[in-house]
This record gives C-alpha cells, sequence and structure tokens, in this order.
C-alpha cells in the first residue's frame, strides 16, 4: 500500500514540475558538457537567497525582550563590522520552500511534532543541541540550504561528481557507475550516495544515515519558540530509514535548482519535497576559506564539556 500510495504523489510531483514555468526554462536550457559528455558542473557556487522553509502550523509571539535568533544555539559570536561595505541583499522569494504537501509544512506523525516541541525546548541541553551547533555533519538536503557560511566547490570526472562544502569541510563523492548502495548497517553522516543523469538533471539517492543529524534547518530561529511557529527547519529529526532523492537542473549558466525529496516513514506521514534555486555560480576568483567550527563558541564548549571556557580564555593555565 505505501508504495503505491508514494507512485501517486510522486507522479502528481513529477506532473507539477512539467508544468511549471521554471521547468520549461530548465527543459530549454542546454548547459555546458564535459569532454566526455555529461553537463558540466564543476565551478564554484554560492548559496541561493534566503526563504522561508515550511510554514508554520501555529502562531508565536515571542516575549518583549526576547533573543531573536541568538540563543544558545545560535549565539552571535562578532559584532558586525561597521567598517565593512554594504552588500545588496536579493529579494526573498515568495512562499515555503516545501511544495509538497501543498501546506508547505513538514508532515509529521503526531508523535513526531510532539518530540520537535520538546527538542526545542530544551536546546540548552546537550542532548537535544542542534546537531550543527555540535560541529555533527549537516546531512541532507540541510547541506545544501541557504547559510552565509556555507559555499560549494564541485568537481567532476568521467563516472563521479564531488561536491566540496566549505561548512565544516564535508566533502561528498557520488558515483555514477550503477554502483549499489554500501551495507545498510554501515551508517555515516553525511549518507551513502549514488547518482544518475537523467537528461541534464542530476539525481542523487541517498541512504545509510546516522540518526544524530537534522536533515533540514536554516537561519536561527527565536530563543523560546516552539516547533510548530518556525519556518527555519530546525528540529526536525529522523531515524536511520532516512532516504533522500535530490535533483541538480540548470536554470541558466550561472543557476542549479535543487530539489530533495525526504522519506522517512518512522516519523513523517508522507514523503515530502522543497524545492529552491540552491547553487549561484560564484566569481572566477572565489574560494572555499577555512571553516572553524568551534572558533569562539564558548557557551556550547561549555555546554558540551562541562568546562568554563570562557574563565580559561581569561586565565589560561600557565
Amino acid at each position: 500500500m505505501r508504495k503505491c500510495t508514494r507512485r501517486i504523489v510522486l507522479t502528481g510531483m513529477a506532473l507539477g514540475w512539467l508544468l511549471s514555468p521554471l521547468a520549461a526554462a530548465a527543459q530549454d536550457f542546454e548547459p555546458a558538457k564535459t569532454p566526455w559528455g555529461d553537463p558540466d558542473l564543476r565551478g564554484h557556487y554560492l548559496p541561493g537567497p534566503y526563504q522561508a522553509l515550511e510554514t508554520p502550523t501555529s502562531e508565536w509571539t515571542p516575549p518583549e525582550g526576547a533573543n531573536q535568533g541568538q540563543g544558545a544555539a545560535f549565539s552571535r559570536f562578532f559584532e558586525p563590522d561597521p567598517d565593512a561595505p554594504a552588500r545588496p541583499r536579493p529579494a526573498r522569494p515568495e512562499g515555503p520552500m516545501i511544495i509538497e504537501p501543498a501546506n508547505g509544512q513538514v508532515p509529521f506523525q503526531p508523535w513526531a511534532a510532539e518530540q520537535r516541541n520538546e527538542i526545542m525546548a530544551r536546546q540548552e541541553q546537550l542532548e537535544h543541541l542542534d546537531p550543527r551547533v555540535k560541529c555533527l555533519p549537516a546531512a541532507f538536503p540541510r547541506a545544501h540550504l541557504p547559510v552565509g557560511y556555507n559555499t560549494y566547490q564541485i568537481e567532476q570526472g568521467p563516472g563521479f561528481v564531488l561536491m566540496l562544502y566549505e561548512w565544516n569541510h564535508h566533502s561528498r563523492y557520488i558515483p555514477l557507475d550503477g554502483s549499489d548502495h554500501i551495507d545498510p548497517s554501515l551508517n555515516l553522516g553525511m549518507g551513502d550516495s549514488r547518482g544518475r543523469w537523467s537528461g541534464n538533471t542530476l539525481i542523487v539517492e541517498t541512504r545509510n544515515f546516522t540518526d544524530n543529524t537534522w536533515p533540514v534547518g536554516h537561519g536561527a530561529p527565536p530563543e523560546g519558540a516552539p516547533g510548530s511557529s518556525l519556518t527555519t527547519g530546525h528540529g526536525v529529526f529522523h531515524s536511520g530509514n532516512l532516504r533522500v532523492v535530490e535533483e541538480f537542473t540548470f536554470l541558466d549558466a550561472d543557476t542549479i535548482q535543487y530539489t530533495a525529496t525526504i522519506e522517512d516513514p518512522e516519523v513523517f506521514s508522507q514523503p515530502w519535497t522543497l524545492r529552491y534555486n540552491a547553487l549561484q555560480r560564484a566569481p572566477e576568483d572565489h574560494m572555499l576559506f577555512e571553516y572553524a567550527c568551534h572558533e569562539g563558541n564558548g557557551r556550547n564548549l561549555s555546554l558540551m564539556t562541562g568546562t568554563d571556557v570562557e574563565a580559561a580564555r581569561v586565565n589560561p593555565i600557565p
């Protein structure tokens, strides 16, 4: 029964994709090809513009004086540089990234929705802390959601695609040779990916994730906000049965549209899909910077180690 339902859902999504104006543009655009004939993804990319991931299921008003998105899990490490040149901010796309289900909401099972609220209410406790704040892998599709301190480099060769992420030095090797996934008993923070080309679209299926990551989450939720009021995807957890299918499609020479379908029957009531323009080609002189995950992160280091890190900085041990 589940297979039949999933086929109907995915068929409906595919029809919506084929009928959309962006789909038509993607189908009309012919990207450059590598010497061996695959669409050429190679290059450096910036993250796409910020966009709400989900539609809240409830309203919540923060108390007066509440920290707007800079709680224990999302500390502001450095004050903005007053001498930094102003950077134009692109207009935020309307609507959420989630396109299926149509209400734009993560289709939690009831128990999982309650668990998400519990996670967000206890971000001062290590076991509930955002895995990325603990410098654990970002997993997918989270590694492709828009954050200002993540850019990408993509390399290719005959039979593979390699993606490098500035965020926490992640890397991802995607075989295109039709090989099987690794044994289900072997779990990885970034999962095990296998890819194939469908026309000019790279389709990647990833499974074998560890269960200590969140598949989504970007931006910074207000401190104390329940999960049901968020638009960021934070607190969305998964089981070891997470399966993610991604599509990378050129809309034009500088823009790659990203579509991801998330499936985990232990946590979600149905597969759900998000889409947005995730990769924007970077200037020619762009490079990935070193990512120091815990630099300046004293509050969370103290939470994780039980050590007063700030005191050690002020009074170093001789």
